[in-house]
């Protein structure tokens, strides 16, 4: 009973590569905490480190260079066939939820859920995409200079229970955000 009950980082919480603390990119960057920024940001949003053939080495590039910034680089990953393609393998419903989760590190709330799959029916994945990544919870949670992380699951001023609940749920496993439960790291 006593190993049951010892604190420590459960087990449902080590299945998910993604990010668990912030990862900024601080002006005048040195090489290795911009070649940490780009690992981050594929870990987030594709559960997985990808391979030399699926980097976005032009993306990368302008990123080393700074002619963009993080929440730049990031736009570029999520736009890109990648993601899309992930998120297109997956039914509706789960397709905001993961999409939510990389890019805002929580579940949707209902209404936001529905305006995603409106904005997907209307205009496209996309389109649905850039909407998350333009909307003011993107810029106060990650700003321009953060990679996106997990921070759903603490309550906050503006986010019901019920959303951190989803967010635990989703948390625990990749099986019903990974269209290739093979492919899951």
């Amino acid at each position: 009973m006593d190993k049951a009950l010892r604190p420590g980082s459960p087990q449902g919480f080590r299945r998910r590569q993604s990010l668990s603390r912030p990862v900024r990119l601080l002006a005048a960057p040195e090489r290795d905490q911009v070649a940490e920024v780009i690992s981050a940001t594929y870990r987030q949003l594709l559960n997985r480190d990808v391979y030399a053939s699926e980097r976005l080495s032009d993306a990368e590039s302008q990123l080393n260079d700074g002619q963009i910034n993080v929440a730049g680089f990031v736009a570029l990953v999520a736009s890109n066939d990648l993601f899309l393609s992930r998120l297109n393998q997956l039914a509706p419903l789960r397709t905001a939820s993961c999409a939510y989760l990389a890019l805002l590190g929580r579940a949707p709330q209902p209404n936001e859920a529905s305006r995603f799959l409106a904005t997907r029916v209307r205009s496209g994945l996309p389109a649905a995409i850039a909407e998350i990544l333009d909307s003011p919870g993107y810029a106060n949670a990650f700003a321009r200079d953060t990679v996106p992380y997990w921070r759903g699951l603490e309550t906050s001023n503006g986010i019901p229970l019920s959303t951190v609940n989803k967010t635990a749920a989703l948390y625990g496993g990749n099986a019903g955000l990974n269209p290739n439960p093979k492919s899951a790291i």
